[in-house]
C-alpha cells in the first residue's frame, strides 16, 4: 500500500483503516508525504476518539499532532489552521485543557494570516473567521475563570483581534470583560452604553445589567434583555432573575415573569428548580399582571434604559 492509497481510504471515510495503514508506514519512513498523511489522518482519528469518548487516547493523539506539525511542510498554512481547529475541538471536549495557555504559549494569534481573520460565507450565511473563533474560545475560558492572571494573559490576544476587527461587537464585549476583572467597572459600563446606542442585543442588556448596582436600572435592563431575546428558552433564566427582583415591590409582575419562566422550562423539558418552586409558593395568592399591564411596564422600563444609554453622549 502506498500513501495515495491511504488518502483514498480517508476520502472514502474509512478512517480506522487509513490510520492503521499509515502508522507503520510513518514509523518506517518519516518522509514528506507520509508525514502529511500521518498529520491529516491523525486529526481525523483524534476527532473520532473524542466522539467515541475515548478521551485519554484522543488527547494523546492531539499531543502527537503538536509534535508532528513542526516537521511537516505547511507552506499554505492549512495544517496550522487545522491544528488550531483541533485545539478548539479539544477545548470543547476536555475541561482540563486550557485554550488560553495553548494560544499564549505558542503565540498562535500573531501567526494567523489575514485570511484567517476574514468572515466567510456558507449556504448564504456568514461564517465567523478562524481568528475570531479562537478569541471566542479564549474568552469563554476567561469568563469561567475571571482572575487577574487570566485577564492579563488574554489581553494581548484581544489586542491582536482588535487590530483586525476593532468595532466587532464581541471584541468590545471581551474588552469590557477584561476591564471588569481588572476592577475598572466604569469603563466596562461605558463600552456597553456606547454599544447599545445602535445595537439592541439581548446579551448586551443582560451583561450590562450584571454590572449595574442600581436596582431599578438593573430591572429595566433585564426587561430589555428579555424583550430583545426572541427564544423563550433563553429568556427563562432572565425571567426568573427578574421575578426575584420584583418580588418585594411588584408582586403581580413577579408572578407574570415566573409563570412565563416555568412554562418555558416545561416546554424545554428542563427541571423546575427548588428556588423556582419556592418562589412560586410565595406568590401563590398573587394574581399575575395582565398582558396589557405587562406591556405597559416593559414600555416604561424601555424609556428608562433609553434615557440612560443616551446620557453617555453628554458625559
Amino acid at each position: 500500500m502506498e500513501v495515495r492509497d491511504v488518502f483514498e481510504l480517508r476520502k472514502q471515510g474509512k478512517i480506522e483503516e487509513a490510520y492503521n495503514a499509515i502508522r507503520p508506514m510513518y514509523a518506517a519512513h518519516k518522509g514528506h508525504y507520509t508525514t502529511i498523511a500521518m498529520f491529516w489522518i491523525g486529526v481525523d482519528v483524534m476527532r473520532l476518539r473524542y466522539q467515541q469518548r475515548r478521551l485519554e487516547e484522543a488527547y494523546k493523539i492531539f499531543q502527537s499532532l503538536l509534535r508532528l506539525y513542526p516537521t511537516m511542510d505547511d507552506k499554505n498554512l492549512r495544517g496550522q489552521a487545522t491544528l488550531l481547529r483541533a485545539a478548539m475541538f479539544v477545548f470543547d471536549h476536555d475541561t482540563s485543557f486550557s485554550i488560553l495557555n495553548f494560544v499564549s504559549e505558542r503565540n498562535v494569534i500573531t501567526k494567523l494570516t489575514d485570511d484567517d481573520w476574514l468572515t466567510t460565507e456558507s449556504n448564504g450565511h456568514p461564517v465567523q473567521s478562524l481568528g475570531m473563533r479562537i478569541v471566542g474560545k479564549v474568552f469563554k475560558e476567561v469568563e469561567g475563570k475571571p482572575t487577574v492572571e487570566t485577564a492579563l494573559k488574554a489581553a494581548p490576544i484581544l489586542a491582536e483581534a482588535l487590530k483586525h476587527s476593532p468595532y466587532n461587537l464581541n471584541n468590545q464585549r471581551y474588552k469590557a470583560m477584561i476591564y471588569t476583572i481588572m476592577g475598572k467597572r466604569g469603563k466596562a459600563i461605558n463600552i456597553y452604553r456606547h454599544l447599545l446606542r445602535d445595537r439592541h442585543r439581548s446579551v448586551l442588556y443582560k451583561e450590562l445589567a450584571a454590572l449595574i448596582d442600581d436596582r431599578q436600572l438593573k430591572i429595566a435592563l433585564l426587561t430589555r434583555a428579555i424583550a430583545t431575546q426572541r427564544d423563550e428558552k433563553f429568556r427563562q433564566r432572565m425571567r426568573f432573575q427578574l421575578a426575584n427582583m420584583l418580588f418585594n415591590t411588584h408582586k403581580p409582575y413577579a408572578k407574570y415573569e415566573l409563570e412565563k419562566c416555568i412554562s418555558a422550562r416545561k416546554a424545554a423539558k428542563y427541571a423546575i428548580t427548588w428556588e423556582m418552586q419556592n418562589l412560586s409558593s410565595s406568590l401563590n395568592d398573587v394574581a399575575a399582571a395582565s398582558e396589557i399591564d405587562h406591556k405597559a411596564f416593559y414600555r416604561a422600563q424601555a424609556a428608562v434604559v433609553e434615557t440612560y444609554v443616551k446620557a453617555i453622549d453628554i458625559l
